[in-house]
Parts: C-alpha cells; sequence; structure tokens
C-alpha cells in the first residue's frame, strides 16, 4: 500500500471516530412528562423565559428533527441553562432537567456549552 493510500485510511479512520468534548449540557431527564416538557417550553420561549431563540426547533429549524417535545425541551433548557450560569439550578425546571457531560448535539443541531 502506497503513502498516499496509507495516510487516506489514516485521515478517514480518525475523522469517523467519535470525539466526546469536554463541557456541560442541560437536558431532559427520562421522567418528564409530555405536560412538563411542552411546559418548559411554552416558558423557556416566552417572556418570562428570557425568550429563548426558538426557531431552530420550529418546523424547517436545524433542531426541528427529531420532532419530539423531548429533544424539543432540552434544546431550550440548554439556551437557558448555558446563558444563565451553569448551575444546577439552572437545570432543574421543576426537576425535569438533567446536566450531562457527553455532547446532545445531532447533525446540523449543535447544542452550545460555553
Amino acid at each position: 500500500m502506497s503513502l498516499s493510500l496509507t495516510m487516506l485510511f489514516f485521515f478517514l479512520l480518525v475523522s469517523t471516530v467519535s470525539v466526546t468534548s469536554s463541557g456541560e449540557w442541560c437536558v431532559a431527564n427520562d421522567k418528564a412528562t409530555d405536560a412538563q416538557l411542552q411546559a418548559t417550553i411554552d416558558w423557556c420561549c416566552s417572556d418570562s423565559g428570557g425568550f429563548r431563540d426558538c426557531t431552530p426547533i420550529q418546523p424547517g429549524g436545524v433542531c426541528y428533527d427529531p420532532n419530539t417535545l423531548r429533544d424539543h425541551a432540552s434544546f431550550v433548557m440548554n439556551l437557558y441553562y448555558q446563558n444563565l450560569g451553569h448551575t444546577k439550578e439552572q437545570c432543574d425546571f421543576s426537576g425535569t432537567g438533567k446536566v450531562v457531560h457527553t455532547d446532545p448535539s445531532h447533525g446540523p443541531c449543535v447544542y452550545v456549552s460555553y
């Protein structure tokens, strides 16, 4: 095998390996009900919740798919958490949030971590 093919193979192998970046993200926990998740989305996207930019979870937005309440709530919960201090309280959402250390981003949908 030539050196250039070996280098190409190595590059492809390295580029497909998943890299877990250090950081913290806030996402919905598994115990949260659909009603709680919808209430969280409504609050986070309102003036009371600081009106996070919720366009990414709207139809056609980069985080619309998968179109689930859990995914949409996780996205806006993380925006709130990232922008308001990274404290456990900022990810509580009446007991429906949890802090994770694995990036929940998927495809074009990027969950920020500051």
